[in-house]
């Protein structure tokens, strides 16, 4: 019971280290944020929705609080594109995490997306790449896409 207690105290996520068990660093936390808020923006509007799926999907992902959270946001919304290339942001997650949390970075990205009920094709274009960019495969971008949707 003592156990299961201080591990909810300690609040781990699935991505707050990364593939090698280091903790998670703010660039490595920066660059998951950067490409989760291009998935977000990537409507006409930026919805509550997708806010709130954002936020609530970081928390859990890296085990930090609401504040911490909105603190690594506002450093991902300094870096955004045209700031840094999508393409440093996926090498840097591809590189530091192993499959599953990648995985995890894609479901979080989903979910995002899906937010707002309303899947526009430039969405899941970036969802697409995003999973090759990752290093994962078509069917893994379907299986964990498959997953979010449960």
């Amino acid at each position: 019971m003592i156990d299961r207690v201080r591990e909810l105290l300690r609040r781990r996520g699935p991505l707050d280290t990364d593939a090698k068990g280091e903790p998670a660093d703010l660039e490595l936390q920066a660059a998951a944020a950067v490409l989760i808020l291009e998935a977000a923006y990537g409507d006409e509007e930026y919805l509550w929705r997708e806010e709130r799926v954002l936020v609530r999907g970081l928390e859990r992902a890296f085990g930090i609080g609401r504040k911490e959270t909105r603190e690594l946001l506002g450093r991902a919304e300094e870096i955004r594109p045209p700031v840094v290339k999508l393409a440093d942001v996926t090498e840097l997650l591809a590189s530091r995490y192993d499959e599953a949390q990648r995985k995890q970075i894609l479901a979080l990205l989903w979910r995002v997306i899906e937010a707002d009920r309303a899947i526009e094709p430039w969405e899941a274009a970036f969802a697409e790449h995003v999973t090759g960019a990752l290093g994962l495969t078509p069917a893994q971008g379907d299986e964990v896409r498959a997953s979010v949707g449960r």
